[in-house]
């Protein structure tokens, strides 16, 4: 896990409230105890949390709760007793303790869990089940927008049912839904504190997002690419030219961090613009978000009326050749003033373009 990213989520997840809703048969598994133990290091750290146990017996789970020293106390009536089960569930919460709580039926998504998030505001509805994460043409499923579920996009998916239901608790206002294999040692906190996550999360927000630079995001850009810099990789830039071109620069963003950029340098006299500062963070190659900034930047080429966009690396040769398609060429090309800068620089950087139009 990665130490800062973990740093980074805690102040976000502190005083909001997750459902954890817990299946039956992991209710019984020796693996509980791990989950257990993720449960009592976010409410630790301040994390509002009530665990649902699926049908009618609590006593088990609460019973592995002590044994693992989780503040946590028995809402004494089933979910299916409905607004007094509720206002029992936030009493406890509200003391700072962990609720725990039984469902009172079969279900992952059953009505009173999902009316049981709704009521009190859940940031999260995490189901912790014992099977493998949803699957599509054998890879697994790690992030899907509601409306991509709504649209139809999951009948080729394993537990597509599951999907459809996941995707109305979204529908309901609870902004994540997670699936998660309870059978797999720290994946409750390996889902929470990472942007990938290892399970699979059907979201109604913008969790994967291109969007413009800020300047307050400058000091972050220099350091997530200061070792191509050093690589020779990337040009050197400083704080004043990326602040003094800050509309040129867009990031790539999981969850609100900051995981790519690239920028978009226009040249209105030659019709065309350039491709450049691309670059994504090592743990988050081969995933398609450069190929993803690419088509964001050709798009908004396109919108600007251009007819044709270049890239100039000594770097990525056979990215932009062979996996965008771009066509190697001269560097007679290049607007003349973006030549001559290319050239005083000395680097042996080859040429690349791509039509728009």
């Amino acid at each position: 896990m990665n130490v800062r990213s973990v740093l980074e989520y805690v102040p976000c997840f502190r005083g909001r409230l997750f459902v954890v809703h817990i299946c039956e048969e992991l209710s019984a598994a020796e693996a509980l105890v791990d989950a257990l133990l993720d449960v009592d290091a976010l409410h630790e750290i301040g994390v509002r949390l009530v665990l649902v146990a699926e049908g009618c017996d609590t006593a088990r789970l609460a019973r592995r709760a002590g044994e693992c020293e989780v503040h946590a106390a028995v809402a004494e009536l089933p979910l299916t007793e409905g607004g007094a089960a509720v206002a029992r569930v936030n009493e406890i919460v509200e003391r700072r303790q962990v609720a725990i709580v039984s469902s009172g039926t079969l279900g992952r998504f059953d009505a009173g869990s999902v009316e049981l998030a709704v009521a009190l505001g859940a940031a999260k509805y995490i189901c912790l089940q014992t099977d493998e994460i949803p699957h599509r043409s054998g890879q697994p499923i790690f992030a899907i927008r509601e409306s991509e579920v709504q649209a139809g996009d999951c009948e080729d998916c394993s537990q597509s049912s599951e999907l459809l239901q996941a995707a109305e608790v979204c529908r309901r206002g609870i902004p994540r839904v997670h699936m998660l294999n309870g059978l797999q040692r720290g994946v409750l906190l390996d889902e929470i504190f990472s942007e990938e996550g290892v399970g699979s999360m059907v979201h109604a927000d913008s969790y994967r997002e291109v969007r413009p630079l800020q300047e307050d995001d400058i000091p972050e850009l220099l350091s997530m690419i200061a070792r191509s810099v050093v690589d020779a990789r990337l040009v050197e830039r400083t704080y004043e030219s990326i602040r003094d071109n800050l509309s040129s620069y867009y990031v790539y963003t999981l969850d609100d961090t900051i995981v790519g950029c690239v920028a978009l340098y226009p040249y209105p006299e030659d019709n065309c613009a350039e491709l450049g500062c691309l670059f994504i963070k090592k743990n988050y190659e081969g995933h398609g978000y450069g190929k993803a900034m690419c088509h964001f930047v050709e798009d908004k080429a396109q919108a600007l009326g251009f007819e044709w966009i270049f890239a100039i690396s000594q770097s990525a040769v056979e990215y932009f050749r062979d996996r965008l398609g771009y066509s190697e060429l001269s560097r007679d090309v290049l607007p003349a003033s973006r030549r001559s800068v290319l050239e005083a620089s000395g680097r042996s950087s080859a040429v690349f373009g791509h039509r728009l139009v």
